[in-house]
């Protein structure tokens, strides 16, 4: 649920539910209202009519005369015209429906004077009793209600929640086109942010969305023929760039021994492992090649290699893990973080395999020396970026932990800096359990 919250589609979806649901309690209220009004008019036409037809009738009758009349002329379920003091023995109703405060207010404001309405309920039976000056005589003018009730509206609310259920229905597949391609665009930049090629969004939905879309996919299209001709031309110039050096180290080698000459050699490997880690950075834009590897096995080469050259640094591994992944990149992270401790850091150096959770692996490389300075540890994985102090006297490119990071990202791990309790510096590679989909 946590992800629909604040969502544009859950938005358009209520906006549309919430829409619906106001038009039809106005529907409803206003229907009720106009019924209502439409009864009052009716039912104060009926009583203006009765009184003067009784009026008329009783004019110039005798007491006598009127009394027998009216006992005639009262029946049950007819309009009746009772005697003052005929009210004192029902139990009428506290309040007075709407529908006889409508009658009260007009016959009061057309006699002039305050009419006193009453409502009686007996059993399904409903009356409204009006006291009413006739021939100069208080009455009480007795109208049976069953044709002026509200009829039954359980019908048009069983209606008006069909209607509304359909229209929350027809809300959320609106909401739901509406949105969707939206979704596709946002996992689509998120591939595309995390270094993967997408595939083209297909353009569906409204017209602006549709536009937004087909733009996305072409500054997708732009940005994969950007960095595909960033790493050949990078790949290029670094594999051209490797002839000559291997021409000028061997023509080195052949002189004499003199005294610059172990100096230029130096120079000349450096320059070499500054393109290699060129080499390797345009190879780390390319997708990952999985297949089962041992990480343990590949440490442990990796290592064998640096403690051959004099390096002090050993392994420690804790689990041994073997899972799908790109075998020569994580050997390449790996011998990137090693040769950067041993730039910067301090001996002896440990190489730590640990377990991660539940399936998930840590690679340590930790040193005894300074680290990184924490303001500059995010600085630190961009590409040619490389420390004040260190600059132009290393002989670095700036790449190594750029590698690095990039490595990580195509395994869906993740990359952090750590200043162990001990002492020291550490950099930790958490690789989950599985590689999220490229």
């Amino acid at each position: 649920m946590r992800a629909f919250a604040g969502s544009l589609f859950l938005r358009l979806a209520l906006l549309v539910v919430v829409t619906v649901l106001a038009t039809q309690v106005f529907t409803l209220w206003l229907s009720v209202r106009q019924k209502h009004a439409l009864l009052a008019d009716q039912l104060y036409a009926q009583v203006i009519d009765t009184l003067a037809d009784l009026e008329g009738s009783l004019d110039g009758m005798e007491p006598a005369g009127r009394r027998a009349f009216l006992r005639v002329y009262n029946r049950e379920g007819f309009p009746q015209l009772l005697p003052g003091g005929a009210e004192k023995g029902p139990a009428f109703a506290r309040r007075l429906p709407p529908l006889g405060q409508a009658v009260a207010e007009r016959l009061s404001a057309n006699l002039g004077e305050p009419v006193s309405v009453r409502w009686l309920r007996t059993g399904e039976r409903q009356e409204m009793w009006v006291q009413v000056p006739l021939l100069g005589e208080r009455y009480w003018l007795v109208m049976p209600m069953g044709r002026f009730l509200s009829p039954d509206f359980t019908p048009a609310m069983l209606a008006a929640a069909g209607v509304s259920l359909l229209a929350m229905l027809a809300a959320f597949g609106l909401a739901w086109r509406v949105t969707r391609p939206l979704t596709r665009l946002s996992d689509a930049a998120r591939l595309l942010e995390a270094g993967g090629v997408p595939e083209p969004v297909p353009a569906t939905g409204p017209r602006e969305v549709r536009l937004l879309t087909e733009r996305f996919n072409r500054m997708a299209r732009a940005l994969t023929d950007s960095a595909r001709e960033r790493r050949l031309m990078l790949a290029g110039l670094s594999h051209d760039l490797r002839t000559p050096l291997t021409r000028l180290k061997l023509a080195l080698a052949l002189q004499p021994d003199g005294g610059d000459k172990p100096d230029m050699l130096d120079d000349i490997d450096e320059l070499s492992r500054i393109v290699q880690q060129f080499i390797d950075f345009a190879r780390a834009e390319e997708g990952a090649r999985l297949e089962p590897v041992a990480l343990g096995d590949v440490a442990a080469s990796v290592v064998g290699r640096f403690v051959r050259e004099g390096m002090d640094v050993r392994l420690e591994r804790q689990v041994e893990d073997e899972r799908l992944a790109d075998g020569l990149a994580l050997e390449r992270l790996l011998t990137n973080l090693i040769d950067n401790a041993r730039r910067y850091g301090r001996a002896p150096f440990t190489v730590r395999l640990a377990k991660d959770g539940v399936d998930g692996v840590c690679l340590s490389v930790i040193d005894c020396g300074l680290g990184i300075p924490p303001e500059h540890r995010e600085a630190a994985l961009s590409p040619f970026e490389r420390l004040t102090a260190h600059r132009g006297t290393d002989g670095g490119s700036g790449l190594g932990l750029a590698i690095v990071a990039r490595i990580v990202r195509q395994h869906g791990g993740t990359l952090a800096f750590d200043d162990p309790p001990e002492g020291g510096f550490a950099v930790r590679v958490c690789l989950p359990g599985h590689v999220p989909p490229r």
